[in-house]
């Protein structure tokens, strides 16, 4: 199941792919009972749709529904910001400040690196936050809306406002700066959506 999700999650197979049992078999090399526990899974997530006639589909996001997952993204991760500032102690706010250094100045060529390196940069936020509940669901939220990341973080100059936004987070958890860290953290994420749901509402005109 988890090299089929981070396929999804990759973008190596794209919004509307349709996905067949059979082929998931071959290429796994596992039982059609481990592959249909698999889909059931993936579906419970929202990553995929069973679509009448088609069968399963990597699911495709709305505007509304993207928009919804950037809200629910933001308030997980401006809470865990603000725990953080309330909690973690300085080996941990180390951490998170040298998981910070580790995101490039310049984007790298390869976005997954990039996806990589800020992952790790929440992990080190979720385990200075001391709640690893809001760690689960962001892990929920950003595999949904992983390709739409894809899409944040290849936009122009946005790797140096990205950098900044979180700079601007870290700060204010190392001074122990609740409200700051909250509001901070919200400003990157809905700096983020911006460009999504851009992205998405031109791809829909486009369609039309």
């Amino acid at each position: 199941m988890e090299v089929l999700r981070a396929s999804i999650v990759r973008g190596e197979l794209v919004p509307g792919a349709r996905i067949t049992e059979k082929a998931i078999e071959q290429r796994l090399g596992v039982s059609r009972t481990v592959v249909r526990e698999a889909l059931r899974q993936l579906e419970s997530e929202r990553l995929i749709r069973i679509q009448p006639g088609v069968g399963p589909v990597v699911a495709e996001l709305t505007l509304d529904e993207a928009r919804q997952l950037y809200e629910v993204r933001a308030a997980l991760e401006a809470t865990a910001a603000r725990l953080a500032a309330r909690n973690a102690d300085d080996a941990q706010i180390a951490a998170l400040r040298a998981a910070f250094d580790s995101i490039p100045e310049q984007r790298p060529d390869e976005i997954d690196a990039l996806l990589a390196i800020k992952n790790g940069f929440y992990v080190a936020l979720i385990a200075a936050s001391g709640n690893h509940i809001i760690g689960e669901q962001l892990a929920n939220v950003q595999a949904r809306i992983s390709q739409l990341r894809a899409v944040t973080l290849g936009a122009p100059d946005r790797q140096a406002a990205m950098r900044a936004e979180l700079g601007a987070v870290v700060d204010a958890i190392a001074r122990r700066d609740e409200d700051a860290a909250y509001r901070l953290s919200v400003a990157h994420v809905m700096a983020a959506s911006s460009i999504a749901l851009d992205h998405l509402s031109t791809r829909a005109k486009d369609i039309a």
